[in-house]
């Protein structure tokens, strides 16, 4: 079910819009909203599966991954950026599957 194309889904994949989809009752939305999920959880699988394989080319190039401390989380919820909290929470996850 993964779209041959990069183009983002177009709506955030998170609890709102798929409870808006499910209360509005339209067939329509609730298929197109699952089938992006359907495609937003394929790609995960193949960004998850691809990712060791940038983290060794990062560390062939002397890059280590970023460190996961206290002051960038902190920072990132003092300035409420969802997005950079998002991206460090998927990070602890991938980490500590690597444990």
């Amino acid at each position: 079910m993964v779209s041959p194309t990069n183009i983002a889904p177009t709506a955030a994949l998170y609890g709102v819009p798929i409870h808006e989809a499910i209360a509005s009752g339209d067939l329509s939305k609730i298929v197109a909203i699952r089938n992006q999920a359907l495609d937003y959880l394929a790609a995960a699988s193949e960004i998850e599966r691809l990712l060791p394989s940038l983290e060794s080319a990062m560390k062939a190039k002397g890059l280590p991954p970023q460190a996961l401390y206290g002051v960038a989380i902190q920072d990132a919820v003092t300035r409420g950026d969802q997005a950079e909290i998002a991206r460090l929470k998927a990070q602890v996850a991938y980490y500590s599957r690597l444990f």
